[in-house]
């Protein structure tokens, strides 16, 4: 039987890996929005970073929170740069000033595509606009979020952010509302929403018709009767979790549970490692357990032996593990200590991806007592069977949020009566909704979307801010160093910071043409690719004549002198960086068509790689010699070579003898060739005699160089052999 399509998921799909339109995915709980983030993450080609609003929800999607990435203060942000009190707010000047933001993750946020941002119903309107402003001077675009992408995943019906008293006055000058969806960039971020309307984790239609009324705020007395049919105020708990809304409510159940059970009692200590806040903390550093506890998973089993949320009872603790039963499982599941990581991100340099990175771990036994959990933290969870007391309910979404985390109406036991003064939904949402639904033409402006996001990604490859990003950073590390010779190295860097605005505002002017070319009403593919073939022509030519070539004769010229080697690999990590901008614009493509068919006139030659890490760095023998080499090739005198290379005329030549000897050098150009024939025959004359002698015997001036130069000459010709001990 085929498979029922899923319109709303196949189109926030696709919005999201083949455009560059905004996204809102939401839906009701259960419909996969989860299932398709990680979709998603497999599928996309886009640099992505993952981030979320806590430290939990951060670890449990794989990514950072919110105010690490950003490295935002925990203060609210008003965007503007009027005075504010800074005990609680922070303007866009004040914001500028407190971030630290290293320049490895400058160059992250300029490669970033596509930011994803996880529970954003948490997520206040402030916040997103803190990270718009953030995006926007990092990458130097005023376009929304400095032209990321964003995918924000949440249900704005279910718990909202947290926003106090006495600073919503001052917020509310900005903002409507408090929620995500007020910001200023996301209102003119042209964004798209898309609302999955397929439940898996229900299968019971009463029960689905019950939740999506509750979920909109409608006060149904049919609705609330039968869910009322499940009160049981004498219920027991075995084996049952109850939802209640307040921490001390749960804990208070969970440790009057425990005393309960007369059996001993064991202890599982977690392992920490490096960095991993506390507040992230996925369970408890100590869990406190008895055979007989309640308890819940919080992670999926790789095999399928449990999965997050499922409830079992402790039957005791061995040297492998702690034994957990599940009833309905026909064996006793060995729980073994499970691994979460804090990871951050980092830009790889030399592919250019960005990649997660291990910071710190946190390794404990993934279980909690489960006797009750507050509904805060059973978002995102599945029980079978649910006790639910919600005669303290107080947000909004809270009675949506409880029940929604049973499967059915049989595994729902109320031990307090629903009243309609519990269905709680904020109008500010439901107005958004309503006016944010999935355009008739979805699949038309799709089509239209993907041409657009390809036209973008062509345009802005011949961009140059992140060139020039690089030759700033280059230049204030050669400021703050003890580098040799650094007024004359700052004078190279700012003439080469000069080039690269030229070649900006060329390229600016370059896009424009381009983006005129790609409005136009009748059909100009033609022109666009000749325009690009021959903006490809330059853009490489300039770029290696003028900035690379530049920075190698640096490079070799600073490679021999001491104390530099740090120095170097930063140097060849901006040349890596040329030549990442030239090997994109030979490799463009547009609508199928390789826009340099031919072979590119440029090739690097890859003498090294400036992300190794290297423990000890060897030079290689002769490479000094080989340094001298290549600079005499490129068309430099022996002073400009000593001059650049900050060494004795004496040592250069004794360069070019070796290579003299070899027959990569004529001696023609160091001595007249009279002189070397003369001094031949006198070496020939007096083949006994001494260097030293030499230089006596000879009529004219001889240098030690010069008699070596004319003896490898000499070998090089096959005039005589080389001497063998």
């Amino acid at each position: 039987m085929e498979q029922e399509r899923n319109i709303e998921r196949e189109l926030a799909e696709n919005f999201i890996l083949y455009t560059d339109r905004n996204v809102f995915l939401t839906g009701k709980a259960g419909t996969g929005k989860t299932t398709l983030l990680q979709d998603i993450l497999e599928k996309t080609d886009k640099k992505t970073a993952v981030v979320a609003p806590t430290g939990v929800a951060a670890i449990n999607a794989g990514g950072m929170t919110i105010h690490s990435m950003f490295q935002l203060p925990t203060k609210s942000f008003t965007p503007n740069n009027e005075i504010v009190d800074q005990e609680l707010f922070v303007n866009r000047i004040n914001l500028a000033t407190l971030q630290k933001i290293r320049k490895e993750r400058k160059r992250l946020f300029q490669e970033l595509e596509l930011l994803i941002i996880d529970e954003i119903s948490m997520v206040r309107a402030d916040l997103l606009d803190a990270i718009d402003y953030t995006l926007r001077r990092m990458r130097r675009r005023q376009e929304p979020f400095g032209g990321v992408q964003l995918l924000v995943i949440g249900d704005l019906y279910q718990l909202a952010p947290v926003v106090r008293d006495y600073v919503w006055p001052t917020l509310n000058k900005y903002y409507e509302t408090p929620f995500f969806f007020s910001s200023i960039a996301w209102q003119y971020s042209h964004a798209l929403t898309f609302e999955l309307k397929k439940i898996y984790r229900q299968r019971d239609e009463t029960f689905i018709n019950i939740l999506n009324n509750i979920r909109n705020g409608i006060k149904d007395e049919n609705d609330i009767s039968r869910l009322n049919e499940n009160f049981n105020h004498k219920f027991e708990a075995a084996e049952t979790i109850t939802l209640t809304t307040h921490n001390r409510k749960a804990d208070a159940i969970n440790q009057t549970e425990l005393n309960r059970l007369d059996t001993h009692k064991f202890e599982l200590e977690a392992r920490v490692k490096g960095q991993f806040n506390e507040s992230s903390y996925p369970t408890n550093e100590k869990i406190v357990l008895k055979k007989g506890a309640q308890v819940m998973f919080l992670r999926n089993h790789q095999e399928g032996l449990y999965y997050n949320g499922k409830i079992g009872v402790v039957q005791g603790k061995t040297e492998e593990g702690v034994k957990v039963f599940c009833k309905g499982d026909h064996e006793t599941i060995l729980v073994e200590p499970i691994e979460w990581k804090n990871t951050r991100y980092k830009l790889n340099e030399a592919s250019g991806e960005i990649e997660p990175e291990e910071v710190g771990s946190f390794e404990q036994y993934p279980l909690k007592l489960a006797w009750a959990v507050t509904v805060h933290k059973s978002q995102g969870l599945t029980f079978d069977k649910a006790i639910v007391d919600l005669e303290d309910t107080f947000a909004p979404g809270q009675l949506y949020v409880a029940l929604s985390r049973c499967r059915s109406l049989e595994g729902l036991t109320l031990s307090s009566m629903i009243r309609a003064a519990n269905i709680i939904v904020d109008s500010r949402v439901k107005n958004y909704y309503e006016l944010s639904s999935i355009p008739d033409n979805a699949e038309a402006l799709l089509e239209k979307a993907k041409y657009e996001f390809e036209d973008k990604r062509l345009r802005r490859s011949f961009d140059f801010i992140k060139i020039n990003d690089h030759l700033d950073a280059w230049e204030a590390d050669v400021r703050a160093s003890e580098l040799p010779e650094k007024a004359a190295v700052i004078k190279m860097i700012r003439a080469l910071q000069k080039k690269g605005l030229e070649m900006q505002k060329i390229a600016y002017s370059f896009e424009s043409q381009l983006q005129q070319f790609m409005i136009a009403e009748e059909d100009t593919k033609d022109q666009i690719i000749d325009r690009c073939q021959k903006g490809i022509q330059y853009f490489t030519n300039e770029v290696h004549t003028l900035m690379i070539t530049t920075m190698e004769d640096h490079r070799r010229a600073y490679k021999i002198k001491p104390r530099t080697r740090k120095y170097i690999r930063e140097v060849e990590g901006v040349i890596s960086h040329f030549w990442k901008y030239t090997e994109t614009l030979y490799g463009l493509m547009y609508r199928d068509v390789k826009l340099h068919p031919d072979v590119p006139k440029f090739k690097r030659i890859v003498l090294f790689n400036p992300d190794k890490k290297e423990t000890k760095p060897k030079r290689e023998k002769g490479e000094t010699q080989k340094i001298t080499l290549e600079m005499w090739e490129e068309g430099k005198t022996l002073d400009e070579i000593c001059k650049l290379r900050s060494l004795k005329m004496g040592t250069i030549q004794t360069h070019m003898s070796k290579w003299i000897k070899e027959g990569k050098v004529d001696i023609a150009p160091f001595m007249d060739i009279k002189k070397v024939e003369a001094v031949w025959k006198t070496i020939q004359d007096n083949p006994d005699k001494s260097s030293a002698e030499l230089r006596e015997v000879y009529p004219d001036s001889l240098e030690y160089s010069e008699l070596t130069m004319v003896r490898n000459w000499a070998f090089a010709k096959g005039y005589i052999e080389e001497k063998k001990d």
